[in-house]
């Protein structure tokens, strides 16, 4: 995760455009829960405030979204998405080290129109003491390692620290990770854009990705990491993912059907053109040691449309079979700059 000029300026520049950057005539709620709760305030948003009949980019077809807020000091900063086979819930963690799970609510056409039931617990280490400074509590990819989803084991990789760690969340949110053994390159990435995605690719692997190449001009490295505990030959291996300038990497995802790698790309802030931010997805099959990914864009997103700095990506299937994607914002912990938004779309084709 790297912080960008903030999106204030953004809103005022596109203001005076003349474009409008906020909807008040969208329903506004609040979310209450019990146990680590935290209070959430949330506000749907179209797709686009400048033009409210647009519904679709590119290959996704807009299915609700919220701007989130919370009084709670250690809102903010997601960079990592999981949400249930039933899309019943959400699990999140932050990039200062804190869980966020939360109950998803929909409207009567299955469109995401709300949040509640949220809770808010501190990350731990290894000794049970919640994370540290920033060095150690830069998490920012998360993978589900069960059909539990977010109910059950997952995985979270970690950057300035580079490490990935192994979180059993089926009872509490509160309990100390073990260590999931990862290659000893992980190290050499750039200190604040190294490991940024996280993914389960199959039954005994974990894919995860730099969110930049390390070298300019270079491709960003990635690798195939063995999940321990299951049966499995697999080694530590090497790939890597075409850099499509300027965009970095933000998050990965697999679809539900296993067919497709997605990956979430995102432009940094220009005076002139806001944040883009693009998802792109390559056939899973082309996923093997030592391939060099590309894969095709299906959809670009600009200050046209209601975005903010989208980190974290997560796929489900809608009864009937279509694939739906959701992406949430890390806000930096700019309250007063830049927003948390949690975006829900059909994949079209």
């Amino acid at each position: 995760m790297r912080t960008f000029f903030p999106l204030a300026l953004a809103s005022a520049v596109l203001l005076a455009l003349g474009i409008a950057v906020q909807a008040a005539i969208w329903p506004i709620g609040t979310a209450l829960s019990a146990g680590n709760s935290i209070v959430l305030k949330y506000k749907a948003l179209p797709l686009s405030s400048a033009d409210l009949k647009e519904a679709q980019i590119g290959s996704l077809i807009y299915r609700g979204g919220l701007e989130i807020t919370s009084p709670d000091g250690r809102f903010g900063g997601w960079s990592g998405l999981l949400v249930s086979a039933d899309g019943t819930h959400m699990l999140s963690q932050s990039d200062e080290g804190h869980w966020l799970r939360a109950r998803l609510i929909y409207d009567r056409r299955a469109n995401l129109a709300g949040i509640g039931n949220a809770q808010l617990a501190d990350m731990e280490s290894m000794d049970g003491a919640k994370l540290g400074a920033k060095l150690e509590a830069d998490a920012e990819g998360l993978a589900a390692l069960s059909e539990k989803g977010p109910d059950g084991p997952v995985a979270v990789s970690f950057e300035r620290d580079a490490r990935i760690w192994r979180y059993d969340l089926g009872a509490s949110l509160e309990v100390p990770p073990t260590a999931i053994p990862a290659p000893d390159d992980i190290k050499t990435l750039d200190f604040n854009s190294g490991l940024e995605g996280l993914t389960k690719f199959s039954l005994d692997l974990l894919l995860t990705v730099a969110e930049t190449p390390q070298i300019r001009g270079n491709d960003h490295p990635a690798w195939l990491i063995p999940i321990p505990g299951v049966k499995s030959r697999a080694t530590f291996q090497e790939l890597s993912i075409k850099h499509h300038d300027p965009y970095e990497i933000s998050d990965c995802a697999m679809s539900p059907d296993g067919r497709w790698l997605y990956l979430l790309e995102r432009h940094y802030f220009g005076p002139l053109r806001g944040v883009v931010v693009a998802v792109r997805r390559v056939e899973a099959s082309a996923i093997k040691p030592g391939a060099r990914l590309d894969g095709i864009e299906i959809a670009k997103f600009t200050m046209h449309e209601n975005i903010d700095n989208m980190e974290g990506l997560a796929l489900r299937r809608e009864p009937g079979g279509k694939t739906l994607l959701y992406m949430i914002s890390d806000d930096n912990y700019n309250l007063m700059l830049q927003r948390t938004v949690l975006l829900m779309f059909e994949v079209a084709a």
